[in-house]
C-alpha cells in the first residue's frame, strides 16, 4: 500500500478559518504513516449544499486535481 497517490475533499456549511483545521492535519497524518503522496486537496469551506460547491471555485480545483491524475 506504500507510495499510492491521495486527494482529500470535504465540505462544510462553516468558513470559518479553522473549519477544516482539525481534518487537515489527520489526513496530513494519515499520508505521512501510510507513506502515500499527497496529490491534491479541496477544503471546501461556506459550502452547505452541493449547489453552494458548484457555484464556487472548489468544484474547479477537484476537476483539476483530478484531470492530472
Amino acid at each position: 500500500m506504500h507510495g499510492k497517490k491521495s486527494i482529500t475533499m470535504a465540505t462544510a456549511y462553516n468558513s470559518a478559518d479553522w473549519t477544516m483545521e482539525a481534518l487537515a492535519n489527520h489526513y496530513e497524518t494519515l499520508v505521512r504513516y501510510m507513506e502515500w503522496q499527497d496529490v491534491g486537496q479541496v477544503w471546501a469551506t461556506g459550502c452547505g449544499a452541493r449547489s453552494l460547491v458548484e457555484k464556487s471555485s472548489f468544484a474547479d480545483m477537484a476537476y483539476k486535481i483530478g484531470a492530472n491524475l
